[in-house]
């Protein structure tokens, strides 16, 4: 199974969180999920919208453009992101340290 699929305008990406993380990365693709890690702790849905934040800010999107579709409350999830332009094979490799805009 691929970590990531894309149509015209949108693509899903299978990721595996992090929370509780020392570090804000995304990266690199472990067996067949893209590593999210996170400082937010799970609990009231702190990790899912550290989840979207960071994601929104590494594809270039606004917040709204960027779905958890399953695993709100699961480690693994399926995440949709609307109208970015940017390569997910840019954190295949590598952890990608992403800075706030």
């Amino acid at each position: 199974m691929m970590w990531y699929s894309r149509t015209d305008e949108q693509l899903t990406l299978e990721i595996k969180v992090f929370p509780r993380s020392p570090h804000t990365r995304i990266g690199p693709v472990e067996g067949d999920r893209l590593q999210v890690r996170i400082h937010a702790v799970p609990e009231d849905g702190a990790a899912n919208a550290a989840v979207v934040s960071l994601l929104a800010r590494a594809f270039d999107v606004p917040l709204r453009s960027v779905t958890i579709v399953v695993g709100q409350t699961s480690r693994q999830k399926s995440v949709r992101i609307t109208g970015s332009r940017v390569d997910p094979v840019t954190f295949e490799k590598d952890a990608v340290d992403v800075k706030s805009k």
